[in-house]
């Protein structure tokens, strides 16, 4: 898994590719962490080019959801693969995720 880092306007962009699972989950709840302290006020985690994640990194995205909302945040995904969406879908939480499907809807 590769984690990199950007800006999109007032937005802080957390990109993720690769596989998540509970291997190295770590990274990624280390990563998302740092930027859910109440610093930035809208955290996108960009998953175009995650092809697999299990429960262990869904946990991650509701805990880094719940700690953006503690600090008056906002966390949302970005363009997740299909694979992951299903997932997503069957755990309803495409319903508690806002989900961009294009960078153009974030500005």
């Amino acid at each position: 898994m590769d984690i990199q880092f950007r800006n999109i306007g007032d937005h802080r962009v957390i990109r993720v590719s690769g596989e998540v699972d509970l291997y190295n989950v770590g990274k990624l709840k280390k990563a998302l962490f740092n930027i859910t302290d109440g610093t930035h006020r809208s955290v996108i985690v960009d998953m175009r080019d995650v092809n697999y994640m299990d429960s262990s990194g869904i946990g991650t995205l509701v805990a880094g959801h719940k700690k953006m909302r503690a600090h008056n945040g906002k966390l949302a995904l970005l363009n997740p693969h299909e694979d992951v969406l299903n997932i997503l879908r069957l755990a309803t939480l495409d319903k508690f995720f806002k989900i961009y499907w294009s960078e153009y809807e974030i500005l």
